[in-house]
Protein backbone atom coordinates (compact mmCIF):
# COMPACT_ATOMS: atom_id res chain seq x y z
CA UNK A 1 0.00 0.00 0.00
CA UNK A 2 1.55 3.52 -0.92
CA UNK A 3 1.93 6.42 1.76
CA UNK A 4 1.89 10.41 0.39
CA UNK A 5 5.27 11.49 2.47
CA UNK A 6 4.65 12.46 6.40
CA UNK A 7 5.02 15.52 7.26
CA UNK A 8 8.23 16.05 9.31
CA UNK A 9 7.06 17.02 12.77
CA UNK A 10 5.45 13.74 14.77
CA UNK A 11 2.07 12.72 13.89
CA UNK A 12 -0.29 12.52 16.34
CA UNK A 13 -2.90 9.98 16.93
CA UNK A 14 -5.51 11.39 15.05
CA UNK A 15 -3.35 12.50 11.97
CA UNK A 16 -1.87 8.45 11.63
CA UNK A 17 -5.34 7.28 11.39
CA UNK A 18 -6.53 9.66 9.09
CA UNK A 19 -3.08 8.78 6.89
CA UNK A 20 -4.16 5.41 7.35
CA UNK A 21 -7.87 5.76 6.03
CA UNK A 22 -5.81 8.15 3.38
CA UNK A 23 -3.74 5.17 2.19
CA UNK A 24 -6.58 2.61 2.75
CA UNK A 25 -8.85 4.52 0.16
CA UNK A 26 -5.89 5.03 -2.63
CA UNK A 27 -5.18 1.69 -2.87
CA UNK A 28 -8.72 0.30 -2.94
CA UNK A 29 -9.62 3.11 -5.55
CA UNK A 30 -6.88 2.28 -7.37
CA UNK A 31 -7.64 -1.34 -7.64
CA UNK A 32 -11.48 -1.29 -8.32
CA UNK A 33 -12.51 2.21 -8.96
CA UNK A 34 -14.95 5.13 -7.27
CA UNK A 35 -18.03 2.80 -7.71
CA UNK A 36 -16.06 -0.55 -6.08
CA UNK A 37 -15.27 1.11 -2.94
CA UNK A 38 -17.38 1.63 -0.12
CA UNK A 39 -16.60 3.65 3.27
CA UNK A 40 -16.67 -0.05 5.27
CA UNK A 41 -14.36 -1.55 2.92
CA UNK A 42 -12.39 1.48 3.91
CA UNK A 43 -12.37 1.04 7.36
CA UNK A 44 -11.73 -2.12 7.17
CA UNK A 45 -8.58 -2.07 5.11
CA UNK A 46 -7.59 0.56 7.31
CA UNK A 47 -8.48 -1.99 10.62
CA UNK A 48 -10.79 1.15 11.82
CA UNK A 49 -14.65 0.19 12.52
CA UNK A 50 -16.48 2.23 10.08
CA UNK A 51 -17.88 4.77 12.38
CA UNK A 52 -13.92 5.86 12.96
CA UNK A 53 -14.19 7.24 9.14
CA UNK A 54 -16.63 9.79 10.25
CA UNK A 55 -14.24 11.46 12.82
CA UNK A 56 -12.25 12.51 10.00
CA UNK A 57 -14.42 13.28 7.12
CA UNK A 58 -18.01 13.86 6.07
CA UNK A 59 -18.47 11.21 3.14
CA UNK A 60 -16.89 8.94 0.81
CA UNK A 61 -16.91 11.90 -2.10
CA UNK A 62 -15.10 13.94 0.62
CA UNK A 63 -12.69 11.15 1.46
CA UNK A 64 -11.68 10.42 -2.52
CA UNK A 65 -11.31 14.10 -3.27
CA UNK A 66 -8.75 14.30 -0.53
CA UNK A 67 -6.90 11.56 -1.72
CA UNK A 68 -6.94 13.08 -5.26
CA UNK A 69 -5.66 16.50 -3.99
CA UNK A 70 -2.92 14.62 -2.04
CA UNK A 71 -1.56 13.03 -4.72
CA UNK A 72 -1.81 16.46 -6.76
CA UNK A 73 -0.45 18.61 -4.42
CA UNK A 74 3.03 15.73 -4.52
CA UNK A 75 2.91 15.91 -7.88
CA UNK A 76 3.24 19.67 -7.95
CA UNK A 77 6.19 19.26 -5.19
CA UNK A 78 7.80 16.48 -7.65
CA UNK A 79 7.77 19.45 -10.15
CA UNK A 80 8.93 22.40 -8.29
CA UNK A 81 12.08 20.06 -6.84
CA UNK A 82 12.70 19.29 -10.47
CA UNK A 83 12.76 22.35 -12.05
CA UNK A 84 14.30 24.75 -8.98
CA UNK A 85 17.59 24.51 -10.16
CA UNK A 86 16.91 25.23 -13.97
CA UNK A 87 16.87 28.14 -15.23
CA UNK A 88 14.24 29.64 -17.32
CA UNK A 89 16.75 29.85 -20.19
CA UNK A 90 17.07 26.36 -20.08
CA UNK A 91 13.45 25.37 -21.91
CA UNK A 92 14.63 22.09 -23.19
CA UNK A 93 16.29 21.02 -19.73
CA UNK A 94 13.30 22.08 -17.81
CA UNK A 95 11.12 19.90 -19.55
CA UNK A 96 13.23 17.11 -19.76
CA UNK A 97 13.39 17.42 -16.08
CA UNK A 98 9.17 17.64 -15.91
CA UNK A 99 9.11 14.27 -17.62
CA UNK A 100 11.11 12.64 -15.21
CA UNK A 101 9.53 14.40 -12.33
CA UNK A 102 6.10 13.16 -13.17
CA UNK A 103 7.33 9.27 -13.88
CA UNK A 104 8.89 9.59 -10.45
CA UNK A 105 5.92 10.89 -8.81
CA UNK A 106 4.06 7.85 -10.44
CA UNK A 107 6.24 5.73 -8.53
CA UNK A 108 6.63 6.94 -5.43
CA UNK A 109 3.28 7.92 -4.76
CA UNK A 110 1.79 4.21 -6.65
CA UNK A 111 -1.93 3.96 -5.52
CA UNK A 112 -2.67 7.84 -5.27
CA UNK A 113 -0.78 8.27 -8.70
CA UNK A 114 -3.12 5.48 -10.36
CA UNK A 115 -6.58 7.08 -8.59
CA UNK A 116 -5.57 10.47 -9.83
CA UNK A 117 -4.76 9.17 -13.55
CA UNK A 118 -7.62 7.17 -13.75
CA UNK A 119 -10.21 9.18 -12.78
CA UNK A 120 -12.83 10.86 -15.08
CA UNK A 121 -12.52 14.72 -16.08
CA UNK A 122 -13.62 16.09 -12.97
CA UNK A 123 -17.31 17.48 -12.82
CA UNK A 124 -18.95 20.25 -10.80
CA UNK A 125 -19.33 18.30 -7.60
CA UNK A 126 -18.28 20.51 -4.74
CA UNK A 127 -16.17 18.26 -2.93
CA UNK A 128 -13.34 18.44 -5.62
CA UNK A 129 -13.64 21.97 -5.89
CA UNK A 130 -9.69 21.83 -4.88
CA UNK A 131 -8.62 19.06 -6.95
CA UNK A 132 -9.98 21.03 -9.96
CA UNK A 133 -7.87 24.18 -8.92
CA UNK A 134 -4.57 22.03 -8.75
CA UNK A 135 -5.55 19.98 -11.49
CA UNK A 136 -6.04 23.17 -13.41
CA UNK A 137 -2.61 24.65 -11.94
CA UNK A 138 -0.67 21.39 -12.74
CA UNK A 139 -1.87 20.97 -16.45
CA UNK A 140 -0.92 24.66 -17.05
CA UNK A 141 2.73 24.19 -15.67
CA UNK A 142 3.12 21.74 -18.62
CA UNK A 143 1.26 23.52 -21.16
CA UNK A 144 3.84 26.28 -20.44
CA UNK A 145 6.78 24.08 -20.39
CA UNK A 146 6.23 22.33 -23.75
CA UNK A 147 5.18 26.17 -25.31
CA UNK A 148 8.59 27.46 -23.80
CA UNK A 149 10.10 24.30 -24.96
CA UNK A 150 8.70 24.39 -28.29
CA UNK A 151 9.79 28.29 -28.80
CA UNK A 152 13.63 27.62 -27.57
CA UNK A 153 13.69 24.70 -30.68
CA UNK A 154 14.02 21.94 -28.22
CA UNK A 155 11.17 20.13 -29.59
CA UNK A 156 9.06 20.69 -32.86
CA UNK A 157 7.15 23.90 -33.10
CA UNK A 158 4.13 22.65 -35.25
CA UNK A 159 1.68 20.97 -32.50
CA UNK A 160 -0.35 23.06 -29.99
CA UNK A 161 1.25 23.01 -26.49
CA UNK A 162 -1.56 21.67 -25.19
CA UNK A 163 -1.77 18.52 -27.49
CA UNK A 164 1.96 17.69 -26.95
CA UNK A 165 0.90 17.70 -23.33
CA UNK A 166 -1.49 15.68 -23.55
CA UNK A 167 0.45 13.07 -25.65
CA UNK A 168 3.12 13.39 -23.20
CA UNK A 169 0.52 12.60 -20.08
CA UNK A 170 -0.68 9.48 -22.03
CA UNK A 171 2.54 8.26 -23.12
CA UNK A 172 4.19 8.84 -19.28
CA UNK A 173 0.73 7.29 -17.70
CA UNK A 174 0.68 4.44 -19.98
CA UNK A 175 4.27 3.19 -19.73
CA UNK A 176 5.01 4.06 -16.12
CA UNK A 177 2.48 1.53 -14.04
CA UNK A 178 2.59 2.62 -10.78
CA UNK A 179 2.46 -1.05 -9.13
CA UNK A 180 6.00 -1.23 -11.09
CA UNK A 181 7.36 -4.17 -13.65
CA UNK A 182 10.51 -5.39 -13.80
CA UNK A 183 13.25 -3.57 -15.59
CA UNK A 184 11.43 -0.44 -15.84
CA UNK A 185 12.59 1.98 -14.32
CA UNK A 186 11.42 6.39 -14.30
CA UNK A 187 14.89 6.87 -16.08
CA UNK A 188 14.15 4.47 -18.62
CA UNK A 189 10.69 5.59 -19.31
CA UNK A 190 11.88 9.13 -18.97
CA UNK A 191 14.47 8.61 -21.92
CA UNK A 192 11.98 6.88 -24.37
CA UNK A 193 9.40 9.88 -23.71
CA UNK A 194 12.36 11.90 -24.68
CA UNK A 195 13.52 10.14 -27.52
CA UNK A 196 10.39 9.94 -28.98
CA UNK A 197 9.98 13.91 -29.31
CA UNK A 198 10.80 15.78 -32.38
CA UNK A 199 14.28 17.13 -31.21
CA UNK A 200 16.50 16.13 -28.59
CA UNK A 201 16.12 17.70 -25.25
CA UNK A 202 19.78 17.19 -24.04
CA UNK A 203 21.29 15.54 -21.21
CA UNK A 204 18.79 15.70 -18.03
CA UNK A 205 20.24 17.99 -15.18
CA UNK A 206 22.81 15.97 -13.49
CA UNK A 207 23.95 13.80 -16.24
Amino acid sequence: MATVPAAPDRPSKGDRTRRRLLDAAASLLARDGRVGVSLSGIAEAAGLRTGSVYFHFGSKDELIATVLEEGLRESLRHLDDALAPLTAADAGARLWAAVRAHLDALVELSDYAAVVLTMPEPGRDASLAIYRVLLHRYRSRWTELVDDAQRAGAIAAGPAPRLVRDLLFGAMNAVADPHGRPGRTPADCAAAVRDLLAGPLGAPPGG
